[in-house]
């Protein structure tokens, strides 16, 4: 494929409602632009319904089938292992991306030769209500760890050089949160990024997402974010701040009661040690496997 060629990957889990459509209209625009080489690839995250089929019948796209259902993530690192385009968009299955939308992040990158571009979810998108609590509360704590504003860290709809993201591969999770961590990867390694305003729509067919598991993911989640991007800032102030507060709790009742330091504090104060001890082992731990990602960029074969 030529240098300014697109691949457009396509994560579907029990899509049937909405494939069919997503493909068509997809294909219906890349036949108006102005470009050659545009494949499209559909990762079938093991199906149980209708989705093989439906998308084994559009000859000019490319079906990869996973056995069984893996997660988001770990399709969406399939479709990029099997990709061929130097650019990499990600497009969901349910109807909620227009390809117009494609088209501008596939400008923005080439235009101003960007490593990245995030499509940002404007005033018309549809919004599930649902979320939007858990989506605050993860919006407020990546805002702390990147100490800046994010305007959509979450969207489906993200384009990358390809061997940008094929370094990242290995920090991604397989199932939940990987738009969100490469996020915060290209804000971390500084890559050249921009971002285009989109709309989402309604989406078709039943969503995947449950509420109670996917709460209990976004909480994991919020862990491993810590761990892998800003320990010590988390883990490292807080340990310090529950030593000082034990060590002045401790000095506080000695002198009032005459009777040493309480037990409460001593644990405290041991309890924020091991959150000091524990900042730095992640913090080593997070440098080795960026220092071997990077490695992986520099050094690719």
């Amino acid at each position: 494929m030529s240098e300014n060629s697109v691949s457009i990957i396509i994560p579907a889990y029990n899509e049937e409602a909405a494939i069919g459509a997503v493909l068509a209209e997809l294909q219906e625009h890349i036949g108006k632009w102005d470009m050659e080489d545009v494949e499209i690839v559909v990762i079938n995250d093991g199906s149980t319904d209708q989705t093989a089929q439906i998308v084994s019948g559009f000859s000019q796209v490319r079906l990869i089938n996973h056995r069984k259902n893996k997660g988001y993530g770990s399709a969406v690192k399939t479709g990029i292992r099997e990709s061929s385009g130097n650019i990499i968009i990600w497009y969901d299955a349910d109807g909620q991306h227009r390809p117009e939308d494609v088209l501008k992040i596939i400008n923005k990158m080439q235009e101003e030769e960007l490593d990245y571009c995030i499509g940002i979810r404007d005033g018309n998108s549809y919004v599930d209500k649902s979320r939007s609590f858990g989506k605050k509360v993860l919006k407020g704590i990546l805002n702390f760890i990147t100490k800046e504003e994010l305007r959509d860290f979450n969207s489906g709809m993200r384009g990358f050089k390809r061997e940008i993201i094929m370094s990242h591969l290995s920090l991604l999770p397989d199932t939940f949160g990987a738009s969100t961590v490469t996020t915060l990867l290209m804000l971390e390694q500084e890559y050249r990024g921009g971002e285009v305003d989109i709309t989402v729509r309604k989406r078709e067919g039943k969503s995947s997402v449950r509420q109670v598991r996917d709460g209990c993911r976004t909480i994991a989640l919020i862990f491993q974010i810590i761990i892998l991007f800003q320990p010590m800032r988390v883990f490292g102030k807080g340990g310090l701040a529950m030593c000082a507060f034990g060590a002045a709790y401790g000095v506080i009742r000695a002198l009032q009661w005459s009777n040493g330091v309480p037990i409460l504090a001593s644990i405290l104060i041991i309890f924020g040690f091991q959150l000091i001890c524990f900042g730095i082992l992640s913090d080593q731990i997070s440098k080795m496997r960026k220092q071997e990602d990077e490695k992986r960029y520099i050094y690719p074969n």
